[in-house]
């Protein structure tokens, strides 16, 4: 179950081919190394997933001087874009659907439970839609947490954002896990914590 929930919050291979498709149309000239960095993958990747879409007819490829090559869409290649576009459009329906049920159910729960002071630990997209969620509820947040440097002492709805570590200077009655794609490193700067509070967490 947890295994359908995490590939429920990511996006299918096939955005990544959105992605490239866009961005090839764009930019013609664009290289496997400035698609590789911009997408944040790997050049080997970026070669593979070039060639495929050239097998199959979605892009030409054709020789620009000097030594350069320029890729563009064909004809199959928008329709495939077109269709990659619309399926991207449901999955995020889809996605914020299933977070926000995931989300509003764990947040009853622990308002059952007399939770009135709550923390979040980890800026995401689900973070975002639970402090939404969490206004209907009677519940305060009082503390947001992330274990990346680059998010520590930045202000996020009005709190500073401390490390995991500072937890046991945290006045709430429970914790919320709120990223799932961080969430193993997350729990584990929580056990190093070594918290008595309470954790929750979406999946």
């Amino acid at each position: 179950m947890a295994q359908d929930q995490y590939s429920l919050f990511k996006p299918s291979d096939s955005m990544r081919d959105l992605q490239l498709l866009e961005e090839i149309e764009r930019n013609p000239r664009i290289s496997q190394r400035e698609l590789s960095h911009k997408f944040g993958i790997a050049l080997g990747l970026t070669n593979a997933c070039i060639k495929r879409m050239a097998r199959r007819g979605l892009i030409r490829l054709k020789g620009i001087p000097p030594r350069r090559i320029a890729y563009y869409l064909t004809p199959r290649g928008f329709t495939e874009k077109t269709k990659l576009t619309l399926s991207f459009f449901s999955y995020n329906i889809h996605h914020y659907a299933e977070m926000k049920k995931q989300i509003s159910k764990k947040l009853i729960e622990m308002q059952s439970s007399g939770v009135k002071r709550v923390a979040f630990c980890g800026l995401s997209d689900e973070m975002e839609v639970a402090y939404i969620l969490l206004h209907g509820t009677g519940m305060e947040l009082v503390a947001i947490m992330d274990p990346s440097k680059d998010w520590i002492d930045r202000m996020i709805f009005g709190l500073r954002v401390k490390h995991p570590k500072e937890i046991k200077n945290v006045e709430a009655d429970a914790l919320l896990v709120t990223s799932l794609s961080n969430k193993l490193q997350i729990e584990k700067e929580l056990r190093k914590a070594k918290t008595k509070m309470v954790i929750y967490s979406i999946s």
